[in-house]
């Protein structure tokens, strides 16, 4: 593209160039993060000195990747172009998948982490879409919880799946539990400051719809022993 072409704005959008960039930045930091994964999977606390420091590297790596996933695929449901691929997943399979994608970050910080899943439960939904939403909240979950994570999905009578995320840390501010997850906020517990993990947890969750409902998110403090609590109700 020329100079002379971006400053008389034709054929140019900062939009398509900053998800251009996103996606550029995306992969960089996805052989960041491969090259992190690899030496954690040899790393323990007994033979590697700087355990600590590279645990640290591979959730950093990871929260940059998740806000870049995050972007590019808000980016794609504003201008229309995500393509959501829908299919029926054993529940607890699916948790069990991304517990142990992140198994190695939660073992360097001493974290348990719980499933239980109600039994025989399969459901319909965009794996890689749902896993973005989970895996954001388990990474952050490194961040937030003392040392507890339980996981629950349970079929409700109203004919939703619910996912809950429950920590054992200091919970989140009243604030953000009562404000609308339709907008990026002031301060967010899942993006750590901009309120996009929470926004685009709740947009993915609205793609999922069956009927007259559309899946949705929400906050409380009714996690372990008054901890946080993230929820996602898909249809």
């Amino acid at each position: 593209m020329k100079t002379e072409d971006i400053e008389r704005g034709t054929d140019f959008s900062f939009t398509e160039y900053v998800a251009s960039l996103a996606h550029d930045m995306k992969n960089s930091v996805g052989m960041l993060l491969s090259t992190a994964d690899e030496i954690m999977n040899i790393c323990t606390h007994g033979n590697c000195r700087s355990y600590k420091q590279l645990a640290r590297l591979q959730y950093e790596s990871k929260r940059v990747s998740n806000n870049l996933i995050q972007l590019l695929t808000l980016y794609k449901i504003d201008k229309a172009q995500l393509t959501l691929n829908i299919d029926y997943h054993t529940v607890s399979e699916f948790l069990e998948d991304n517990v142990l994608y992140n198994k190695p970050l939660f073992d360097s910080k001493g974290i348990s982490v719980e499933i239980d899943c109600q039994e025989g439960i399969s459901w319909f939904f965009d794996r890689d879409l749902i896993s973005g939403v989970i895996n954001n909240v388990l990474n952050n979950e490194y961040r937030y919880t003392r040392d507890r994570i339980k996981i629950t999905a349970i079929r409700s009578n109203s004919g939703f799946l619910s996912i809950h995320i429950d920590d054992n840390g200091s919970g989140y501010p009243e604030e953000m539990i009562h404000s609308a997850p339709e907008l990026p906020g002031k301060t967010s517990f899942i993006s750590g400051g901009t309120g996009l993990g929470l926004y685009f947890a709740n947009s993915v969750a609205k793609l999922h719809k069956n009927k007259e409902h559309r899946g949705y998110v929400t906050l409380s403090n009714q996690g372990i022993e008054g901890g946080g609590r993230f929820s996602i109700y898909l249809p």
